[in-house]
């Protein structure tokens, strides 16, 4: 069902006012829209009512857009435009090719229903994270766990993170940073990729309070699966030789000296590792390199972790390949990350 443009902006608290404010106070004659998946069915919609309400040229971006490590400025630029709207994400980089405004997507939902439900489930002493699209959240959660009588903590920003208490799926530096001051951490959202992370990368139990299921899971029931398919993947890459090592081509999962680290480990090892740069990576891309016994992914990790059945040869994150070789133990494994 498409939902009208009313309700999208209902549903997702957008600001359009304030969009179609900057474009006109900037004088800007043509703009580029980066939308995330979920409001490209109204794409159409918000372009008309920009253009109509400035009379400025609107370009929607079609491509997948799966963060702001994905931005488009080169492409908006390219596109002869004077600035792009990113919407849904929050700024990773400090300088773009052209001006970029990151517009925030909210989800106006009530957690406390849904809190004062399970409240019993939760320990004394919590850390809360959450992504962008519920960070307005935060301080009323804080406040209800307080007068409950428990002690709430919110981590902060560090890196590319921009906001307390935020998580990024290839970050979770404010997760980490109040580790060692919580018995537990609950993560406010949809998915199990984010909560999957922080208790990988923090080694706290997590709970994930989801709004739009109405549920709280305790993450290790769906942790222990994914870090047994993760096993199974290092254990068949045990007797690899020669490994593809994927370079991002978007400029925030391009990590070319990490790639260059990982050639150098694999060499170490009389064990052979060559180059692939990719925009877009998935199972029919890496196919046609049949020469290949594995990959060494060092973009984004998540792709690594959430396509882990699709592959037909073992993808493996950097901190994998550190135990397939034998220099990480396997107690010792983590989420990669991008700091």
């Amino acid at each position: 069902m498409i939902l009208s443009l009313w309700q999208v902006i209902s549903m997702f608290d957008l600001d359009l006012e304030g969009v179609a404010e900057i474009i006109k106070k900037e004088g800007y004659r043509c703009v580029a829209l980066q939308l995330p998946e979920g409001l490209k069915d109204s794409g159409v919609d918000i372009s008309s009512r920009l253009a109509g309400d400035t009379g400025c040229e609107v370009i929607i971006l079609g491509d997948p857009c799966y963060g702001a490590c994905d931005l488009a400025d080169s492409e908006a630029l390219d596109l002869g435009c004077d600035a792009l709207f990113h919407f849904g994400h929050s700024r990773i980089f400090k300088n773009a090719r052209l001006p970029v405004h990151y517009i925030k997507v909210k989800i106006p939902r009530d957690p406390l229903p849904l809190l004062k439900d399970n409240l019993d489930k939760l320990p004394m002493r919590i850390g809360l994270v959450t992504t962008i699209q519920h960070i307005h959240l935060l301080d009323e959660i804080v406040s209800f766990l307080k007068e409950s009588g428990r002690t709430a903590r919110i981590g902060e920003a560090k890196g590319r993170v921009a906001y307390r208490g935020q998580v990024l799926g290839c970050s979770f530096s404010s997760a980490k940073d109040i580790a060692d001051k919580v018995d537990a951490f609950l993560y406010i959202g949809t998915g199990n990729f984010h909560p999957l992370g922080v208790a990988l990368s923090t080694g706290r139990p997590v709970y994930a309070l989801d709004l739009e299921r109405g549920e709280l899971r305790d993450m290790s029931d769906v942790s222990d699966p994914i870090l047994r398919r993760r096993f199974a993947a290092i254990t068949r890459a045990q007797d690899a030789r020669s490994f593809g090592i994927i370079i991002g081509e978007k400029q925030g999962q391009r990590r070319l000296s990490l790639a260059k680290k990982v050639k150098g480990m694999l060499e170490e090892k009389g064990r052979s590792g060559y180059f692939i740069a990719l925009r877009e990576i998935t199972p029919d891309v890496l196919l046609p390199f049949r020469g290949l016994d594995a990959f060494v992914n060092t973009a984004c990790p998540r792709i690594t972790i959430d396509d882990t059945a699709r592959y037909k040869r073992p993808v493996l994150t950097p901190i994998e390949l550190g135990i397939v070789l034998g220099l990480r133990e396997w107690d010792d494994y983590a989420m990669d990350e991008i700091v």
